[in-house]
């Protein structure tokens, strides 16, 4: 069978660059994500190469030093995007960071593997298992003439709050949120962790009954004038009057 061509609706999947037709708001427009080899190098920071930028990224979790997560090495306009809330500007993304290891200065993470195509590099990692709870992360950087423009990171809530709080408590992790959500409110950032909770709190009152099995076992006899309709009974179901149609 002969190879499947890379393109799709005249464009061109090849190098995974070709998405800058997306207005989503969670893809990088071509002003945000450059040529990556033409924008990746920063050697006053990690180096010239996607690797030595995720050597960098994999050394500050491993040590959980975050001071090198600074204003600096971001873009003035840089989005920041995960799972809790976006960011947008290079002092908001780094103060996400920061606040990060504020209340849990002994998170770590590693670096498992990594890849990039044309435009942005890809990490895949995750939190350092504790209490056999594990927390995977998939990031997606671009740059700009060698800083950060862009970061969406992929990672389930739900289950990273649960590794916050059996690892440092609940008083640590409220004391995070409402501290973000604080600084999401005056700078520029959305944080989607209240209305996640209350989206989940209304589902609460919110029961849809599951509609009951169709009857089986349906006979009619008819005689005269008359129709006898019988069926097997069905758990939970209603009561009702038959009604012919046609």
């Amino acid at each position: 069978m002969p190879a499947t061509p890379c393109i799709h609706n005249e464009r061109n999947l090849e190098d995974g660059s070709d998405y800058h037709f997306a207005t989503d708001g969670f893809t990088p427009s071509a002003d945000q994500a450059g040529p990556l080899m033409d924008n990746v190098a920063n050697p006053e920071v990690w180096g010239n190469t996607p690797l030595d930028y995720v050597c960098w990224f994999d050394n500050i979790w491993h040590t959980g030093d975050p001071s090198r997560w600074g204003p600096e090495v971001f873009t003035k306009e840089a989005v920041m995007i995960d799972s809790a809330g976006t960011s947008t500007g290079g002092a908001q993304a780094a103060s996400d960071f920061l606040l990060l290891f504020k209340y849990f200065p002994a998170l770590r993470g590693e670096v498992i593997s990594w890849a990039h195509n044309n435009t942005e590099i890809m990490i895949n990692w995750r939190f350092v298992v504790t209490n056999g709870r594990m927390v995977p992360v998939i990031d997606k950087f671009s740059f700009i003439k060698g800083l950060v423009s862009f970061r969406q990171a992929y990672f389930d809530t739900i289950t990273f709050l649960s590794y916050l709080a059996e690892n440092y408590g609940s008083g640590p992790l409220v004391d995070y949120f409402a501290d973000r959500y604080l600084r999401s409110t005056q700078g520029g950032g959305i944080l989607y962790l209240p209305g996640l909770l209350w989206a989940l709190l209304k589902g609460i009152f919110l029961w849809t009954m599951i509609p009951p099995d169709a009857p089986t076992g349906v006979t009619a006899t008819a005689s005269e004038g008359q129709v006898l309709v019988r069926w097997k009974p069905v758990t939970g179901g209603g009561t009702g009057s038959p009604r012919r149609s046609g």
